[in-house]
């Protein structure tokens, strides 16, 4: 990728949290680009300062998106991240990248495969009683973080796997669907998969779960292990072709901002990169796909109930998804109260809080204080958002809660008798 297209025009900066939290050029998309090149010229530069300044990218796209020039600095992090971890100048590189190499094959182990879902889903349910969140973190992989972050779970983890929900199949209807039910997705937040597909039903959907599909691979893609991604992406490629299904609905930003670049994980002659461009142009976010269908109206409003929402940043920046889930939530019957900077990251950023626990703190306190006070819930729809503001949330006592749109939606709906318990 070409760090030649910046301009260094300097529109990035007001969009780009850790620059506006430090305010330090090299904290800046402008300033990690800066640094790119010159590392490309001569790598010998690279010093632990550098390293730091371009590990510290929360990888959000807010600069990609206001940026004239249309500069990827998100995949060239990424690009660099990959290429650093096997260079000569490893041993440069910040605590942050080390944290995460030590947590990347546990979670290589956990999100891929079913067996191993279930047992991060044991875990989650673990880490809900009392003094065994604190346990846990005595585990030399797990970062101290994790202990804040349980915090932020939900107060009753389902026991079974979103994937073996029993789906009825509606042979008559014209759309199938396949839904890809992640992993953080598939067992925390598994009954947002399972509300997601019963809306989708009312909505004359046909959906189908394989159960061969995997991780998106994200989590190792940003932090610079994209052999692992690749190889979860063929296996979902696979599931979506002997699925029979003609779109494949996600209920994570983070996943399906992914999966909608599949095809750059394969190099031009890999004959899995026309089947990952067929796949990625069949991804759509469940945020942009609820509006388009025919779900019915509540024309009673939800007794006033209102929301605000958190725009995750591989929703907004990513794919320009922002009016979308205002539109469904509205026509559910809710009241939406706009937070400042609804698009601003909330230090989440896939394990970002866990690797850089002190500017995800900042990033999450400074969410936390936009949150309007006269609200009950505050929607967003990715997994890592909802985890991490609802920590700030409980820490801080505040009384909103955070949820996915989909389960809010499904609230609406089964209330009005538009769908059964």
């Amino acid at each position: 990728m070409d760090t030649g297209q910046c301009v260094h025009c300097g529109l990035c900066l007001s969009s780009c949290p850790t620059y506006m939290t430090t305010g330090l050029e090299s904290e800046s998309p402008r300033g990690r680009v800066f640094l790119l090149e010159r590392l490309r010229e001569d790598p010998s530069l690279l010093n632990s300062h550098a390293a730091k300044a371009l590990d510290d990218c929360l990888d959000c796209r807010a600069c990609e998106a206001v940026c004239p020039s249309h500069v990827p600095t998100g995949h060239l992090v990424e690009a660099w991240r990959a290429e650093s971890a096997k260079s000569e100048f490893s041993d440069l590189q910040p605590e942050a990248f080390r944290i995460f190499r030590t947590v990347s094959r546990p979670l290589q182990l956990f999100f891929g495969s079913p067996k191993g879902l279930r047992w991060f889903q044991r875990l989650a349910r673990l880490s809900k009683k009392p003094m065994v969140g604190s346990w846990l973190t005595r585990i030399k992989w797990i970062p101290q973080r994790l202990e804040g972050l349980t915090l932020g779970l939900p107060d009753t983890i389902p026991r079974h796997l979103s994937r073996v929900y029993h789906v009825k199949g509606h042979s008559n209807l014209s759309q199938r669907a396949m839904l890809f039910v992640g992993c953080v997705m598939d067992t925390v937040y598994a009954d947002t998969n399972r509300h997601t597909a019963d809306l989708l039903s009312l909505g004359k959907v046909d959906v189908i779960i394989p159960q061969n599909q995997r991780c998106c691979g994200a989590l190792h893609m940003h932090g610079g292990q994209p052999d692992i991604a690749r190889e979860w992406a063929r296996k979902n490629i696979e599931a979506f072709e002997t699925s029979g299904a003609s779109i494949v609905v996600v209920t994570a930003a983070g996943c399906s901002a992914m999966l909608k670049e599949y095809q750059e994980l394969f190099g031009p002659s890999d004959p899995f990169r026309v089947r990952a461009e067929r796949f990625q142009n069949a991804v759509v976010d469940i945020t942009a796909l609820l509006p388009e269908l025919p779900l019915p109206k509540v024309d009673k409003p939800q007794e006033q109930v209102q929301i605000s929402v958190h725009d995750p940043c591989h929703l907004a920046h990513a794919q320009g998804i922002k009016p979308e889930v205002r539109q469904m939530l509205q026509k559910a019957g809710y009241t939406i109260c706009e937070m400042t900077d609804s698009d601003r990251c909330c230090g989440a950023a896939g394990i970002y809080s866990l690797t850089h626990p002190e500017m995800a703190q900042q990033l999450l306190e400074r969410k936390v204080s936009t949150i309007p006070q006269q609200v009950q819930w505050v929607a967003a729809a990715n997994p890592g958002c909802i985890l991490q503001i609802q920590s700030g949330l409980k820490a801080q006592s505040q009384t909103p809660r955070a949820m996915h749109p989909v389960d809010l939606i499904w609230t609406a709906y089964q209330r009005h008798g538009f769908l059964s318990e």
